[in-house]
């Protein structure tokens, strides 16, 4: 049902999901040793209140070919354990190049709701922090 901009609770649940922002209430973090629940999600909370009536159709275009990315890259797993088929050569980049298609898609939404997507998203995050250390 929609809520104040006529953003319903599921686009909201899709456009946090995009950006890398959780679905969840509250998060806990330690303030002085002890576990504490904080809202982490401020930003993003407070800009869908903001949104312009105006703005809706361009915010649920976005969300829609975020959306459609994401599928194709799913939908597209397959093709990861094979290089040719027949005559048809995969691109090998395929992943990569939708997640930058990805990437600037889910920008443009980030810009039109006047936030930056989450920097702790965890999708963001290929392997651990490895630091070379000369002795």
């Amino acid at each position: 049902m929609p809520q104040g901009t006529g953003i319903t609770d599921e686009e909201k649940v899709r456009t946090r999901h995009v950006l890398g922002y959780l679905n969840v209430q509250f998060a806990f973090t330690f303030v002085l040793g002890v576990p504490s629940a904080v809202q982490t999600q401020f930003t993003i909370e407070g800009a869908f209140t903001r949104i312009l009536p105006a703005a809706l159709p361009e915010f649920r275009r976005i969300l829609g070919i975020c959306e459609r990315i994401e599928n194709q890259m799913v939908d597209d797993l397959e093709l990861l354990a094979v290089e040719q088929v027949d005559e048809i050569h995969v691109r090998k980049d395929e992943q990569a190049a939708l997640w930058k298609e990805y990437e600037k898609w889910r920008r443009a939404l980030a810009n039109l709701m006047g936030i930056a997507p989450n920097p702790f998203d965890q999708r963001l995050q290929v392997g651990g922090v490895n630091v070379h250390v000369n002795h």
